[in-house]
């Protein structure tokens, strides 16, 4: 017989995990940013809207329009996202991704004991990761992103 896990989900690699929502928000964003006529600075509002809309079409054009909806939907699910984050997530997060600040300047932001700011840092980039599947679901994004990184 084998070996039953008493956990609900599998291990994180929480170091990779780490870098791939760091990936995602410097890298991946930036193209997202681009393909939905977005900017960095639209993120800080939750109010982007979104317009995600499929397509069966083979027609080439279309399927262009198809990606920048889809653009937009992602887009949408990052900025609901940051915005569910908690306060000094939310401020970790736009203060290092959008408005793209010095971790010394985020710092200055924080309401938290020096000794906790790393620890701070690490929780904005898993409360990002845990919350981006449920946004994207809400916005109807296709595929379906997942930031975690396994064991």
């Amino acid at each position: 017989m084998g070996t039953v896990s008493l956990g609900l989900f599998p291990e994180l690699d929480e170091e990779e995990t780490r870098k791939s929502v760091s990936k995602f928000l410097t890298k991946d964003l930036e193209r997202l940013l681009l393909m939905s006529g977005h900017d960095l600075l639209d993120l800080k509002s939750p109010v982007l809207s979104a317009a995600p809309g499929h397509s069966n079409g083979e027609n080439h054009n279309e399927a262009a329009i198809i990606r920048g909806l889809n653009a937009e939907a992602m887009i949408k699910a990052v900025a609901d996202t940051i915005a569910h984050c908690s306060d000094n997530s939310r401020k970790v997060l736009l203060g290092l991704f959008i408005y793209q600040q010095s971790w010394d300047e985020v710092q200055k932001t924080l309401f938290c004991e020096h000794n906790k700011l790393g620890y701070t840092r690490k929780k904005a980039l898993y409360d990002f990761a845990d919350s981006f599947d449920y946004w994207q679901r809400i916005n109807n994004c296709e595929p379906i992103v997942d930031l975690h990184k396994y064991k």
